[in-house]
């Protein structure tokens, strides 16, 4: 019986059939097409896919793309690209900078060590000693404090600098023991102040020493204020010596009690701010 449907079907489907076109009047055969069911279904479906293909082409090509609706214009489409030239180049500075402030993060935050014995200022080494520490045929040498070098006196580097914030230093500093700054703890006023005008190069909070403000100045100082409770300053933003930076506090779990911690640093090199600065 299914046999015999499917006989049928296929027969249905294959039966020939003829289209005559006759001339109008005098019925004038002028063409004849034989076809069956199943060629008819093909022709309609190569005609659908060609009229696709040929309407995607326009659209796609030419300007009809833009009459479709929810399609953006020329001018919206300039800005998209010019726009993602801007985002793109955009992302490589903040990468730069990103890595700019991790170096700079992980030589304060973090305190990185440093070969004592090996470690030098170039600027206190002779020309002799730049060229004997470079030859790879001779050993490196170890710098002792009693080395003929040129030593340079730091005061003449640092200039007169603002007073961060008056108070009374209960932490001295202690650079044997990685304690590479001051703590202070403020007798009156509770406002943090820039030792010199400078550049904001972080404006951060970290779990170990919570707000803190990093900034840079001329001559290769920076200066560090620790455990503040609310900064008042942006990364990137101009300060004036003397102005206002922060407020003092005890955030980051590095405190044992509300106080500044305060660091002055030169060239890399930690600075004992208590020779420089009059609390």
């Amino acid at each position: 019986m299914a046999e015999k449907k499917k006989h049928s079907f296929w027969a249905w489907l294959t039966r020939p059939y003829q289209l005559v076109i006759y001339r109008d009047g005098n019925f004038e055969v002028l063409k004849k097409i034989h076809l069956n069911k199943m060629g008819f279904l093909l022709v309609i479906v190569a005609m659908f896919v060609i009229i696709f293909a040929v309407v995607s082409l326009l659209v796609v090509y030419t300007p009809l793309k833009y009459l479709v609706p929810g399609y953006p214009d020329r001018q919206t489409l300039e800005l998209i690209y010019a726009n993602a030239e801007r985002v793109d180049s955009l992302s490589v500075e903040l990468d730069a900078r990103e890595e700019y402030l991790n170096m700079i993060r992980d030589i304060i935050f973090s305190e990185v060590p440093v070969d004592a014995d090996f470690a030098v200022p170039v600027g206190n080494l002779t020309d002799e000693q730049i060229r004997e520490f470079n030859d790879p045929t001779k050993p490196r040498q170890r710098y002792e404090e009693t080395d003929n070098v040129n030593v340079v006196n730091k005061n003449d580097i640092v200039p007169s600098l603002f007073v961060p914030m008056k108070g009374i230093i209960v932490n001295d500093f202690d650079k044997v023991h990685k304690h590479y700054g001051i703590d202070i703890a403020p007798t009156a006023d509770v406002a943090i102040f820039a030792v010199l005008p400078g550049i904001v190069i972080e404006s951060n909070y970290t779990i170990e020493n919570g707000y803190s403000v990093i900034l840079q100045h001329a001559n290769g100082i920076l200066s560090v204020y620790k455990h503040c409770e609310n900064p008042s300053v942006k990364e990137g933003q101009k300060v004036r010596q003397g102005e206002q930076i922060a407020i003092y506090g005890n955030s980051g779990e590095n405190t044992s009690g509300p106080h500044l911690h305060f660091e002055l640093w030169l060239n890399g090199e930690p600075l004992n701010p208590t020779e420089y600065i009059e609390f």
